[in-house]
């Protein structure tokens, strides 16, 4: 899951929302960063973690996963992350009874008001997370392969990433399906999470 589904599926309290993307600049065991987060960003903080588990081992998922060409394979999870952020843009009114755009607009503001509050990283990507609009423009097909082409040139090692979006052409219909199946049963496991796990 990349930062639109994580924050979507996080509730609507702000320490949680910055929770859901802060756990993306956060690494170690939760015990330390409590000491550095209150409550609500450690609920969100482990709640994306837990999400981020239950979507490896989805069967639905690795079937998308299969999907791909072995060449492109081993970037499975990279290719499948941001391709369900766009899903989930097109998807949204399955999912959601709120406007996608309002929600986005809520996301960058409590970005601006809780600046301070964030690690030094994302603190210094949330003006380009908003500039770029990266939330609102994966719903657009063609910006997934600039972003896979970006992906692929920050990484060390030579790399296939970029070509993926081929794969990602020839699978489309396959792969929406599998989303629209998976989705529903993360946001369920979401919610039992949310019911037996809350502080």
């Amino acid at each position: 899951m990349n930062y639109l589904a994580h924050l979507f599926l996080a509730s609507e309290e702000p320490d949680e929302r910055l929770g859901s993307l802060i756990a993306d600049f956060t690494r170690g065991r939760l015990q330390t960063l409590a000491k550095d987060y209150p409550p609500g960003v450690m609920w969100g903080i482990a709640l994306h973690r837990q999400v981020d588990r239950f979507t490896d081992d989805n069967p639905w998922v690795v079937q998308s996963r299969l999907r791909i060409a072995a060449p492109y394979r081993r970037y499975s999870g990279i290719i499948l992350d941001i391709l369900y952020d766009h899903f989930l843009s097109s998807y949204w009114s399955e999912f959601s009874g709120q406007d996608r755009q309002s929600f986005i607009q809520d996301i960058y503001r409590l970005l601006d008001r809780r600046r301070n509050d964030l690690p030094a990283r994302l603190r210094a990507l949330a003006p380009r997370m908003q500039r770029e609009d990266w939330l609102g423009s994966y719903a657009e097909f063609e910006v997934i392969g600039q972003v896979y082409q970006r992906m692929s040139q920050r990484m060390r090692q030579p790399n296939r990433l970029a070509g993926a979006m081929e794969e990602v052409r020839r699978h489309y219909p396959e792969l929406a399906q599998d989303f629209r199946q998976f989705f529903p049963e993360l946001i369920v496991f979401v919610q039992q999470q949310e019911r037996r796990n809350r502080p």
